[in-house]
């Protein structure tokens, strides 16, 4: 094997190397990205729970006060 061969050669390596880092990153990246996203979907849910718990209090709170003073 020449030299210019060997030298191709570990170009064509340190190319692949490079490009398995790039991918496990992208890999991370994207691990990340659904983490984050089932964690804000989990905060909003609370939100919405919470909305809701405090609508139906509301409520309730209003219907028992309008029917007090129809009493």
């Amino acid at each position: 094997m020449s030299n210019r061969e060997a030298y191709e050669q570990r170009k064509e390596w340190e190319r692949q190397e490079k490009q398995d880092h790039f991918r496990v990153a992208a890999g991370m990246m994207e691990f990340v990205g659904v983490v984050l996203g089932i964690m804000a979907i989990l905060v909003l849910l609370a939100l919405l729970f919470s909305l809701l718990n405090w609508l139906r209090q509301d409520f309730a709170s209003n219907f028992s006060t309008l029917a007090a003073r129809f009493q």
